[in-house]
């Protein structure tokens, strides 16, 4: 059984922690384990904001939007079992949150935010713009 378990010892999760804040992710910031993973879509009316929140509840989640400012605020709970002892942990526990700014102001009154298999979807109008026009002067 002990071939089929790859031993990890706490020096080698050092290291990946680390090596791994090194490299950066594809937005330029860098990777962090145990933050709010998010993917950010623009489309002509809307901004799609997809938050990855495995095991929180929606009543749980937090979602503040003001102007271009889009925040999600969760808190991460540890699982204890009664009568078990842990032998391996990587998930990371405690409160978490994930601010982003948007290319431009969103409808905060119109938002949408649903919730289905850990994934928080919030779908965020653009304000429409005010129609500029050329005066002639007189």
């Amino acid at each position: 059984m002990n071939s089929l378990i790859r031993y990890y010892n706490p020096l080698d999760r050092a290291f990946d922690h680390v090596v791994g804040s090194i490299f950066q992710a594809t937005n330029g910031e860098a990777v962090n384990r145990g933050a709010i993973a998010l993917d950010v879509v623009e489309t002509p009316e809307a901004y799609v904001v997809k938050a990855e929140l495995p095991g929180i509840a929606k009543d749980k989640i937090e979602v503040k939007v003001e102007d271009r400012d889009v925040t999600i605020g969760v808190e991460f709970r540890e699982e204890v079992e009664a009568n078990g002892k842990a032998l391996w942990k990587e998930r990371s526990y405690g409160k978490a949150s994930r601010a982003i700014r948007l290319p431009e102001a969103v409808d905060a009154n119109a938002a949408l935010a649903k919730h289905v298999d850990g994934i928080l979807q919030l779908t965020l109008p653009k304000l429409a713009k005010v129609n500029a026009r050329q005066i002639t002067i007189q």
